[in-house]
């Protein structure tokens, strides 16, 4: 049995509710991407940090990075992304970031994502104190 309501349902506020509905899933796909590029990115730099660790630990030279890349390929086929040139990437990435830095860059996303002015102000104020290797 239909309900007498739904012909009742003025267009204004019929709209109002598809566009919050709306903007609910454009809002949690955002989010959803934010997410996974946050995590591909300290994937990337554990990545890195774990080969640096390794070749000071071990002291290998820069070809184990070669060695690598030629295991993962053989070992892991359906894994992309994973050549001798992302791996040096990646090392140069933890290398130039360390954790507090990202940590940092963390701490300002997670502020950011509720943005108000004096957020945004507070975090361009303490951008110029993070410090970065070279």
């Amino acid at each position: 049995m239909e309900n007498n309501n739904e012909h009742n349902i003025k267009k204004g506020h019929f709209d109002a509710f598809v566009h919050a509905v709306g903007s609910e899933i454009e809002q949690a796909q955002i989010r959803l991407i934010t997410a996974a590029n946050a995590q591909m990115l300290f994937h990337y730099w554990k990545m890195g940090n774990y080969i640096l660790y390794h070749q000071n630990l071990h002291g290998w030279g820069g070809k184990i990075i070669k060695k690598l890349a030629q295991a993962i390929r053989f070992n892991y086929p359906e894994k992309k992304g994973y050549s001798e040139r992302n791996l040096t990437y990646m090392c140069q990435f933890a290398r130039l970031y360390p954790l507090n830095v990202l940590r940092s860059f963390i701490e300002t996303d997670s502020i950011l994502s509720v943005p108000n002015i004096q957020n945004i102000t507070n975090q361009n104020r303490n951008s110029s104190k993070i410090i970065c290797r070279r």
